[in-house]
């Protein structure tokens, strides 16, 4: 093994963002496989709605059908 770090599915994002009269980010933000989507109001709330979802696991994460496959090595 070489320490590089597995790799995962692809997750694809629907993300509706504007900026409100005081300059902050806002918006929705959604797996293009779900239709729950996740406010937020802020760059930091933004990034903790992106961890969320990466960390949320391979059932959340949408994977289109030309998304490369990895193959498991068999010894």
């Amino acid at each position: 093994m070489d320490g590089s770090p597995t790799p995962r599915p692809t997750l694809h994002l629907l993300v509706d963002i504007a900026r409100s009269p005081e300059g902050r980010l806002e918006g929705r933000i959604r797996p293009d496989a779900s239709e729950a989507s996740s406010a937020f109001s802020g760059l930091l709330e933004l990034l903790k709605v992106l961890e969320e979802l990466v960390e949320a696991g391979p059932s959340e994460l949408s994977v289109p059908d030309n998304a490369p496959t990895t193959k498991k090595e068999t010894t």
